[in-house]
């Protein structure tokens, strides 16, 4: 649901957000409510900021109860240390604003209660999406660490596994919470939501793998020269298969061989990638051989 357009991005809410703040609503919490609301607003709007002085556009924003997810106008192709600070953006602005809360709680200038609410709140909120599990922030920092040493694919499925098991282990907490009377529905529905955002994640391997290429790309022309690796495939393997094969950190070449083991062509990553988009992943090799 789109509710405004900030900075070039447009702002969704996603529905169990909504449920959320209609929950605490309900019981008495609308001031604190809307700035839980504004809380979240800000924590995506930081990474929209940082995103656009690195020089990249934010197209989208949903809003989740935990923060949000950000989707640029086209694929992230940036470096690591530029991924690391866009997704660093949100928890660092709730912890200024916790520090901030609780100067003007020292010097009672808001009231206790308000203060104390807006104080834990940015706190929870930045330290919890720190955990480095996809699709918190802390999770993106971790894959963007990792895919130098074991690929973007593999550092994604990482981050996202964490992100099951902490939102296993959430849903199992909350329920427990629930049946004991010591708590309400919020905390199960985060677990499974964390679980359903993190399985999401993981469907996006593909275009992980062109992005991981993309930097290898980049890597080239700023060192003028890097390690290579050679893949040998044979030619009816599917293009899919080959791609799974690519190394992170080095460039791939495939070398395609006919059933009698002769080399019948030299292959880029990027031709393989041009490859699969034209005729598909299970398309045999030699269909991109020229």
């Amino acid at each position: 649901m789109r509710i405004l357009k900030a900075h070039g991005a447009e702002i969704h809410i996603n529905p169990f957000f909504v449920l959320v703040l209609l929950m605490y609503a309900s019981v008495g919490l609308f001031l604190e409510t809307i700035f839980a609301f504004w809380v979240v607003l800000l924590h995506e709007l930081a990474h929209v900021v940082v995103a656009r002085g690195l020089g990249y556009k934010v197209e989208r924003i949903e809003m989740l109860p935990f923060g949000g997810v950000v989707q640029f106008d086209k694929p992230f192709d940036g470096t690591r240390r530029s991924e690391i600070a866009i997704a660093l953006a949100g928890p660092v602005h709730n912890f200024i604003f916790a520090g901030l809360a609780f100067v003007l709680l020292g010097k009672e200038i808001v009231p206790p209660g308000f203060g104390k609410f807006i104080f834990e709140l940015n706190l929870a909120m930045g330290l919890f999406n720190l955990l480095p599990a996809i699709p918190l922030d802390g999770g993106r920092v971790a894959r963007a660490v990792l895919s130098d040493s074991i690929g973007m694919e593999r550092a994604t499925h990482v981050a996202v596994n964490i992100g099951r098991v902490l939102g296993f282990f959430i849903l199992i907490l909350g329920i427990y919470l629930v049946f004991a009377g010591r708590g309400n529905i919020f905390l199960p529905s985060l677990g499974g939501f964390l679980m359903f955002a993190a399985s999401r994640e993981s469907e996006k391997v593909s275009y992980l793998r062109i992005k991981d290429s993309l930097r290898k790309k980049e890597r080239l022309i700023s060192e003028g020269s890097m390690y290579a690796e050679i893949i040998v495939s044979y030619e009816e393997s599917p293009l899919v298969e080959v791609v799974r094969k690519f190394a992170p950190g080095k460039v791939s070449i495939v070398m395609v061989l006919d059933s009698n083991l002769n080399i019948i062509g030299l292959i880029t990553e990027a031709a393989v990638f041009e490859g699969m988009a034209r005729y598909g992943p299970r398309a045999p090799i030699r269909r991109i051989v020229r």
